[in-house]
């Protein structure tokens, strides 16, 4: 399996209201040229956007059209580089069916999880974070009918070792 370099990177996690602008406000997301995907999301939040910088004021930018189009609170997670991080090729071309938000207790063994998530052919990427959680773990959308026996039990392996805590959020298809 090849996997992909990529240079920095961060998931925005939003709170957007009205709820009747919701879809608005992923289109104008997803023509930031910082994007590299956006999905309406369940969960806690409402929106999730991958995106890919060079500086951090491109990133207050984004923001600021997330403002524009009734965002209400927003969580800034930084890829940190080194450790967890991992892509699979196509990665940003297969639509996802959920992400997955962990905490994880110190020290983490990333080179552990990244061979055991790799093994789970959904499991499209894995990042170790700066911010509220400590690792996102990306699904394709092909595991979405059967989410328990393609990705949920094979992650016990994981949270028995070292999980804390698992904040999933499923995508919503318009």
């Amino acid at each position: 399996m090849d996997y992909v370099e990529f240079g920095m990177k961060a998931y925005i996690l939003s709170i957007i209201s009205p709820r009747s602008g919701l879809v608005q406000a992923l289109n104008a997301v997803r023509s930031s040229k910082i994007v590299r995907e956006a999905y309406l999301i369940y969960g806690t939040y409402d929106l999730i956007c991958k995106v890919e910088f060079d500086s951090f004021p491109q990133i207050d930018s984004f923001l600021e059209v997330l403002q524009e189009n009734g965002l209400q609170d927003s969580n800034t997670l930084i890829v940190k580089e080194g450790g967890l991080n991992f892509e699979r090729e196509e990665c940003d071309k297969t639509e996802k069916c959920a992400f997955i938000f962990g905490k994880i207790k110190r020290p983490s063994v990333p080179k552990f999880w990244e061979k055991h998530l790799k093994s789970i052919e959904s499991v499209m990427e894995a990042h170790e974070l700066y911010g509220l959680y400590d690792v996102v773990i990306s699904v394709s959308e092909n595991a979405r009918t059967d989410f328990y026996n393609q990705v949920f039990k094979q992650l016990w392996l994981l949270t028995e070792v070292n999980l804390t805590a698992t904040h999933t959020m499923f995508t919503v298809k318009l």
